[in-house]
């Protein structure tokens, strides 16, 4: 057997060339695709140049009677708008069933959280839906950039700042990337190919050359891609230069290699695997997965064809209404002596000639009634294939403005959509196990530990710390299936607001915020604040504790809606990993709250002095200001270590006949 070795560039090339040659249709169909979403209608594919190009107009009068009435571009955005209408939301299931297990399933999770807002995933995930769409299948390439982000550490020995680096997701199209070909199963293939295109300036500067590559892109690209970049408005294409990346995983025989292509010379080579795991770094999303093979197949190539016959039929009632619908004057000859002396302004007398008939109207002749109930029913078709009737768009269908009916019609157009919807699920799924596996091996190797500043679901800031130990060996990542399901956000209001008609006293326990949520308003912040300012005001507080920032209660406080709120703030992941001190802050808070609730302002206040001041209160003061805590909760309160205890007991830990001990003001207290 031949000793393995990695592929020479020229060996590189001829795999991308085999690639392009298996993947023709779907190339071709991602153009086209591509070209119809953007309002270019009137194309055709030249299959002896293989290329695409303009449709001819006929004849002269057709340059000013063909139209584009685009209907493929707006139900695609409404389909794309659907598919991502909500976050994703990443769980990542524990290791174990312990404390340390539940405390790292919980930190991975906000981890996710922060990536998904720092780098944006949401937008990688909107251009790899729309490229999924377009060529039936697309990818996410997941790797490792040393100079991904704006972190720095500093080199004890050196002193220079050097870049912690990140995780960079880049969305591929079918034009962009190949498996190898014919594998039947993504997970069987040995290799990807990923073929971009930068200016020589950026590649020069990427890679650390001493040269600066000529720019090569348009003669190595397919005759496809350059047909599609000399149709750029505003002249020739710019002068880019092509880059190879050639990833093999680990085999039997190989220990897997990453080769950098430019110019036909390795200007980069990785002769071991570079990642923590054994499979590709990349992760395949198909629209309609064909069986045998990893390509797919998409709706937008059958609705081109019923597009096109739309644009034909609009076109031929434009050129009938330009050359037979303006109505004629009809004069009989002889009947009127000067005929360019006849007007048409009102109350206007004309003589004629009565033997030999008076002038009349010629109406103009309608249109057939074929070609207009054509172009309406190529509009259903469309529907039929895109799955966007009138409840998908958010309109109302004749009479059955039911909940019940809406959601029934809105179900039908999603639940052909429901296959993407479980492949995009699985695959932002497994991009977040790799995106942690990543994490920890870089913490590994460097032994830093970094920090990371996050939003709760309350918009509050959070700053998290954590190093390799904080991230499992394995870590299992799972989307749930509604975050990548299409919803009709109608819909789900009617119903809502038929349950809450219906069964009042299941909607009266709800947090205004999350109802908010439910009913998808788009700023639940000013809902809630105008719906209940002491829960606002308390979500509010929770953000400056949070950011170590003491808050003093107000006597005009609702307190028990505040200590409500803050409760549920001491029961979430972001107080269980925020630092001691911080909680120390919150939990003060909270008695002070209790204390102003049950009248003893002045015990309020001690506490809201020693939380200003930074001052630990001793057992004694700490039984006090709890409102009558156990021993043992008392001595959990103070500890032995710096700082609190992160399981200081709430109000409802005080046993009711110690409650009931406790001195009543002689006026009930209801709001402050």
């Amino acid at each position: 057997m031949k000793e393995w070795s990695p592929p020479a560039p020229k060996e590189v090339l001829e795999l991308w060339l085999k690639a392009d040659q298996y993947l023709v249709k779907e190339r071709r169909d991602y153009y086209l695709n591509g070209s119809y979403y953007l309002g270019h209608q009137w194309v055709w594919w030249d299959f002896t140049r293989n290329l695409l190009q303009e449709l001819d107009y006929a004849n002269d009068s057709e340059r000013s009677t063909r139209i584009t009435v685009d209907k493929f571009g707006p139900r695609t955005g409404n389909l794309l708008s659907r598919l991502i209408r909500a976050e994703l939301v990443f769980e990542v299931q524990p290791q174990g069933t312990d404390d340390s297990s539940m405390r790292r399933q919980r930190l991975q999770e906000q981890l996710l959280i922060a990536e998904q807002h720092d780098r944006d995933w949401e937008l990688t995930r909107e251009v790899a839906v729309l490229q999924t769409l377009f060529g039936g299948a697309a990818a996410i390439s997941v790797e490792w950039d040393p100079d991904h982000g704006e972190d720095y550490y500093t080199d004890m020995e050196s002193g220079v700042p050097i870049p912690v680096g990140g995780v960079r997701l880049t969305p591929l199209g079918i034009n962009e990337f190949t498996l190898e070909p014919g594998t039947q199963d993504p997970a069987d293939a040995r290799y990807w190919i990923k073929c971009t295109s930068l200016p020589p300036e950026q590649v020069q500067e990427r890679y650390q050359l001493d040269f600066l590559p000529s720019p090569d892109a348009e003669a190595m690209m397919s005759s496809r891609a350059r047909s599609i970049m000399t149709r750029r408005p505003g002249g020739q294409p710019p002068r880019t230069t092509m880059i190879y990346i050639y990833y093999e995983r680990p085999t039997l025989n190989s220990p897997g290699c990453v080769v950098h292509v430019v110019n036909n010379k390795v200007v980069l080579q990785e002769d071991e695997w570079p990642y923590p795991f054994k499979h590709l770094n990349l992760q395949l999303f198909r629209q309609k997965k064909i069986p045998n093979t990893w390509v797919g197949h998409t709706l937008l190539t059958p609705a081109r064809d019923i597009q096109y016959a739309y644009n034909r039929a609009r076109s031929t009632i434009m050129e009938h209404m330009r050359k037979a619908s303006n109505s004629r004057f009809m004069i009989p000859s002889g009947s009127i002596d000067d005929a360019d002396f006849v007007t048409t302004d009102p109350g206007d007398t004309l003589e004629y000639n009565a033997e030999l008939g008076e002038p009349h109207w010629q109406t103009a002749p309608d249109v057939p009634r074929w070609i207009s109930q054509e172009a309406a029913e190529l509009e259903i078709e469309l529907d039929d294939i895109f799955h966007t009737h009138s409840a998908s768009r958010g309109q109302a269908p004749g009479d059955r403005n039911s909940g019940l009916a809406l959601s029934l019609l809105a179900e039908k157009d999603d639940t052909p959509l429901g296959p993407m919807a479980r492949d995009q699920a699985k695959g932002w799924g497994f991009i977040g196990s790799m995106t942690l596996a990543l994490y920890r091996m870089n913490a590994e190797s460097t032994g830093i530990n970094r920090k990371q500043t996050i939003l709760t679901e309350h918009g509050q800031p959070l700053e998290i710390s954590w190093g390799a130990k904080d991230i499992d060996e394995k870590p299992k990542v799972v989307v749930p299936l509604d975050a990548t399901s299409p919803r009709s956000k109608l819909a789900t209001q009617s119903i809502l607001t038929a349950l809450a008609d219906r069964f009042p006293q299941a909607f009266q326990n709800i947090d205004p915020m999350a109802l908010a949520r439910m009913l998808d308003l788009p700023d639940p912040k000013s809902y809630l604040t105008e719906l209940d300012p002491d829960a606002a005001k308390a979500k509010w507080e929770n953000g400056l504790i949070m950011q170590g920032v003491p808050v003093v209660p107000e006597d005009f406080d609702l307190h028990d809606v505040h200590i409500n709120v803050h409760n549920r703030e001491r029961k979430s992941p972001a107080y269980e990993l925020a630092d001691p001190s911080i909680k120390e802050i919150i939990d003060l808070h909270v008695m002070a709250h209790q204390r102003m609730l049950m009248g003893d302002t002045q015990a309020a206040l001690d506490a809201q002095a020693m939380m200003n001041q930074g001052m630990q209160p001793t057992a004694s003061q700490a039984m006090t200001l709890s409102g009558g805590l156990s021993g043992q909760a008392a001595e959990a309160l103070v500890g032995n270590q710096p700082g609190f205890s992160s399981n200081i007991a709430p109000a409802e830990a005080v046993a009711p006949q110690q409650m009931q001990q406790m001195t009543a003001p002689e006026t009930p207290i209801t709001g402050g």
